[in-house]
């Protein structure tokens, strides 16, 4: 399993997903109905240590419940 670390791509990641989540939910219902679908997924884990990577471990969590509640 892969780490989680400040430099590599999760928070670029996680912020494009935040991105996208707020421009459809500026889109009218007509409009939302003629996007895309997309998916993203995210794996890996932090040092027992680590305090900044389990901080975007949590950021990516609060997103994922935000866009699934």
């Amino acid at each position: 399993v892969k780490r989680i670390h400040e430099y590599k791509r999760q928070s670029l990641n996680i912020l494009g997903v935040i991105f996208r989540y707020l421009a459809l939910k500026k889109l009218k219902p007509e409009e939302r109905k003629r996007v895309v679908p997309r998916l993203s997924v995210f794996g890996g884990k932090a040092a027992p240590g680590y305090y900044m990577a389990k901080l975007i471990i949590r950021l990516i969590n609060a997103v994922s419940k935000t866009i699934n509640a």
